[in-house]
């Protein structure tokens, strides 16, 4: 039989455009052969209008088809059954088990694709591809490159649909098989690089955990040739799991590794910043230099937050140089100031948003006019947030990742924990920079206070010269618990002192330090109608007559130093108000203590006299025994209030009652100390009418001021059944 087709004259123009008529003629007659086999494929009305319109018979057509529906069957099974056996053969035989064990081993994602792409040649060889083609999604997650061992990275466009067929892959994640791509709508520009000879493609995703696309897997066939049967597309879309599982697999390798390192990294860090935390510009200094070793910026900001002004402020900047030893040279220059919403920092200090650009000179927000000023070129900025209890602290700011086209999502995983630590190290960088503040102030206030509440050096020397009372001068009941001091202000100070040479001997104390003491704690009483100076001394008058007329060495030395000094200090500063009102009016004193406020306060008060230059009367105890002393003059002083007196005495009495109270056992004498304050506190109680008299008409003066001034401020505690324990045991006695 003839062929159909007749000779092809060399004066005709060529049927076939897309070769010129001197390559055809040059080449040889087989490349001739499949330039005409793939045209015919392409364009199948060719073959169809000449076989109409020129003198081909029936015969030879039925011919062709009896011939092609005996192959096709066959021909179709043969490719499936070869297909599978060639993908199992390759897959025990040519080692795609030892290629993924190898992908397992890799550091790097060059090295990671390299063995993806020995594993397409291998798949490729096994499915009969044409070509086969890795795409790898860059770090940016928008763009595509084509890999080639040889060539590296080739950007071949974005990743998206309606584009090119790995495009689509990487987005959908789904593996394709392509029967017809020209007339396939989803890809109008085919393949990557324009290549028009793909009729049949395979497209396999290799995806992360993350949901990420790591790269895609590209197997594609001529239009002279069959499409890929299920088998192969099934079979290499499980090979493929194999490689995806691998892939995996490294990335949770270098994860770990990343992790142990970054580990590392922030003990490191953490020791050398908090080494440096009383210092907030070594401590800036040393999170720029670390967040720019910890994602590989070419250049690093940190930008504090001023909340009361409401701006961001920065004075250590990067030179972009290294010092000898290798390290960002960070200097301190003249501090620049702008609002905390303005510009890509200020967005990040307001939103405590992420802010990742990949071409700082497509985003809006970028200001390149800097950039102008300076001459250096910005590509990519990481810009993100320190955030604090209360909110954003401040914005470090990188720019121009070194190694890669852009700062990664890895990067941003990295700082997002170094930046609890720098939260946590500017937070007290902060605190201990307000406590530094806090104690220089207190210090400074503490001089002025030793001025104002000290006494006068001129009433120190006055008293100094006549300390020692005439006999005729002291008061006659001065040595019985009828004592009333009212009428003796004058010379108070002057029978204290008598009181403690009487007790401890003239030559314990440096009468200077000890006049100066005297004459400073009746200073420090305030001019109130009850808790007053007198009411100190008489409180220090019965603990004295108390000592004076127990048996001898009842007490110890300590013990007589607490209760004396304790008792004339025991309502140093009162106020005139109760504990109860403290609590219910919020006042500063109820934050500074818990319990026993007032007692609490004067105890303070007591111990600052007592360290003032040239009050330490104390200074010739040693130091153990100096504490020792201030502990039980707390003691006494805490014993005053009236609200632990039910429980003490209920503990002694019950002591007494059953006879097993003993002045050898230390928790006894405690009591029998606190409850010596309670009585001595209360002394008025027993003394002559005329001074219970006096002495309930200023207590009573106290309280109704205190009224007074609880419904100035719309406050009646006494309506709310409050029990004022101290208040009310004084006025039930009187």
């Amino acid at each position: 039989m003839s062929s159909p087709f007749g000779s092809l004259s060399s004066g005709r123009r060529s049927p076939f455009p897309r070769f010129r008529a001197s390559e055809r003629w040059a080449s040889s007659s087989k490349c001739m052969a499949n330039q005409v086999k793939e045209y015919i494929a392409r364009y199948p009305s060719v073959l169809e209008d000449f076989l109409l319109q020129n003198n081909v018979s029936a015969e030879y057509l039925q011919g062709i088809l009896l011939k092609k529906r005996k192959t096709t069957k066959r021909t179709s099974l043969y490719k499936q059954r070869r297909a599978a056996s060639s993908l199992i053969k390759y897959a025990s035989e040519m080692g795609i088990a030892k290629l993924c064990h190898k992908i397992i081993t890799c550091t790097k994602d060059e090295e990671i694709c390299e063995r993806i792409y020995e594993i397409c040649q291998v798949v490729g060889h096994a499915v009969d591809s044409d070509k086969d083609r890795l795409y790898v999604t860059r770090p940016n997650g928008v763009d595509l490159a084509l890999y080639e061992p040889e060539k590296g990275f080739k950007v071949v466009g974005p990743v998206g649909k309606h584009l090119t067929v790995s495009a689509h892959v990487a987005v959908e994640k789904k593996s394709l098989n392509i029967m017809d791509l020209p007339q396939d709508s989803r890809f109008p520009k085919g393949i990557a690089l324009g290549d028009e000879s793909a009729h049949y493609v395979m497209a396999i995703p290799i995806v992360l955990e993350d949901g990420r696309c790591f790269a895609v897997a590209e197997f594609s066939r001529g239009w002279t040739e069959a499409r890929f049967e299920d088998t192969a597309f099934e079979l290499t879309n499980a090979i493929f799991c194999w490689i995806n599982a691998c892939v995996q697999k490294i990335n949770i390798n270098k994860l770990m590794k990343i992790h142990e390192a970054l580990n590392e990294f922030l003990l490191e860090t953490t020791k050398v910043m908090f080494d440096d935390i009383y210092n907030i510009d070594h401590l800036v200094n040393h999170i720029m230099i670390f967040t720019k070793n910890l994602v590989s910026a070419d250049r690093c900001a940190l930008f504090l937050v001023d909340e009361e002004r409401e701006e961001l402020y920065a004075d250590m900047f990067d030179e972009g140089k290294q010092a000898d030893d290798g390290t960002p040279v960070v200097s301190k220059k003249s501090q620049i100031r702008f609002p905390r919403d303005r510009g890509i920092a200020g967005h990040v200090a307001k939103t405590g948003e992420i802010v990742n650009i990949k071409d700082a000179y497509k985003d809006a927000r970028f200001n390149p006019e800097i950039d102008k000023k300076t001459g250096y070129h910005t590509k990519n900025i990481l810009c993100m947030p320190i955030s604090g209890k209360h909110g954003v602290i401040g914005v470090v700011q990188m720019i121009n990742r070194i190694n890669g086209d852009c700062f990664t999502q890895d990067d941003e995983d990295a700082f997002r924990l170094f930046a609890v630590y720098c939260a946590l190290a500017l937070h007290y960088s902060r605190v201990y920079s307000s406590l530094t503040r806090q104690q220089t102030m207190h210090k400074v206030a503490m001089e002025v206070l030793e001025f104002h509440i000290s006494c006068t050096e001129e009433s120190v020397a006055k008293l100094k010269s006549e300390y020692r009372l005439q006999d005729d001068k002291i008061p006659e009941d001065f040595f019985s618990f009828d004592f009333c001091a009212y009428s003796y202000a004058e010379i108070l100070p002057h029978l204290f002192i008598k009181m403690i040479h009487d007790t401890f001997g003239e030559d314990r104390f440096a009468i200077d330090i000890l006049c100066r003491f005297t004459l400073t704690v009746r200073k420090n009483y305030r001019q109130v109608a009850y808790h007053n100076w007198e009411h100190g001394f008489h409180v220090a008058h019965a603990i004295w007559r108390m000592i004076q007329t127990s048996k001898d060495k009842e007490f110890t030395l300590h013990e007589k130093l607490a209760l004396l000094i304790g008792a004339i200090c025991h309502d140093i500063d009162h106020r005139g108000y109760n504990n109860e009102f403290f609590k219910k009016m919020d006042l500063p004193l109820a934050a500074l203590y818990s319990s026993s406020i007032m007692e609490s306060h004067h105890y303070q008060q007591t111990v600052t006299i007592l360290h003032a230059e040239g009050h330490d009367i104390f200074s010739f105890l040693k130091a153990d025994e100096h504490k020792e002393v201030l502990d039980k003059i707390r003691q006494t002083i805490i014993a005053t209030d009236l609200s632990l007196y039910f429980g003490n005495q209920k503990y002694l009495a019950n002591l007494l009652e059953k006879e097993e109270f003993s002045m050898d056992i230390p928790e006894h004498r405690d009591a029998l100390i606190a409850l010596m304050m309670t009585g001595a506190d209360l002394c008025a109680v027993p003394k002559p009418w005329e001074t219970q008299k006096h002495t309930a008409e200023c207590l009573y003066e106290e309280f109704w001021i205190q009224g007074d001034e609880e419904k100035l401020k719309g406050n009646n505690l006494t309506d709310e059944g409050t029990d004022y324990t101290e208040t009310n045991s004084q006025k039930q006695r009187y």
